[in-house]
């Protein structure tokens, strides 16, 4: 299973930011470093082709109106990723439209069209690489 994105750097030097007093959607469970956006107020899952707000910072078993601590996607925030599919010959350091995979885990390399990444780095050997969110919900 994907490790989930992790937040590498800020390019203004900035801590990462959380945000926990948002409420997850009820009857969802979350795992840590998965990507997330707000509907109706509360955190889900970011889908394919869907603008991101963060990605959780904890794993959340599907309860009822519980907080939800997420890691949000500011300017300047670099994260690192898995990510999964056959790469799309597209996708290369310097994409700016690379998706979200559907685990929400991972960065879906075959999909280079409309999705909310920018890609700085690509490790082909760990089949990993380095995102700026640049479709971002606070953004």
């Amino acid at each position: 299973m994907p490790q989930g994105f992790k937040f590498a750097f800020n390019d203004y030097g900035s801590p990462e930011r959380r945000v926990s007093h948002i409420l997850a959607t009820n009857a969802e469970a979350f795992a840590q470093g998965e990507a997330v956006k707000l509907a109706s107020g509360r955190w889900t899952k970011a889908t394919n082709g869907a603008n991101v707000a963060g990605f959780a910072n904890q794993t959340l078993a599907a309860g009822t109106n519980q907080a939800l601590e997420v890691i949000i996607a500011r300017e300047g925030d670099w994260f690192d990723a898995p990510y999964t599919g056959t790469p799309d010959v597209g996708f290369v350091v310097g994409v700016e439209v690379a998706d979200v995979a559907a685990d929400g885990l991972s960065v879906l390399a075959s999909d280079i069209t409309g999705g909310p990444f920018s890609v700085i780095e690509i490790n082909t050997n760990k089949a990993t690489c380095r995102v700026k969110v640049k479709k971002r919900v606070f953004g």
